[in-house]
């Protein structure tokens, strides 16, 4: 199977988060998987996207395996010198 012929359904919500990033702005997010079909295949799901900031259709598709605990992303600032805080769960 190749990539293009792999469906949403290859990609399970409680194992992976697929963000859409334009790549005209910058503007990036989720989309509501309940809205589109589980048997939609990811280029077909690629093709329709549009950005919700600048409308452009230079949108990429990211997955990210969360299986395994969730997805964090970024160095966050501490309170106290030393002090490490836990990174942000997206």
């Amino acid at each position: 199977m190749t990539a293009r012929e792999n469906t949403l359904a290859d990609f399970p919500a409680d194992s992976f988060t697929i963000f859409a990033w334009c790549d005209a702005c910058g503007h990036s997010g989720t989309f509501d998987r309940a809205k589109v079909p589980e048997d939609i295949r990811m280029q077909t799901l690629h093709d329709k996207l549009r950005c919700s900031a600048c409308g452009s259709r230079h949108v990429s598709i990211r997955i990210a395996y969360t299986g395994a605990g969730g997805f964090y992303y970024g160095a966050h600032s501490s309170s106290e010198p030393g002090e490490q805080q836990p990174p942000t769960k997206t």
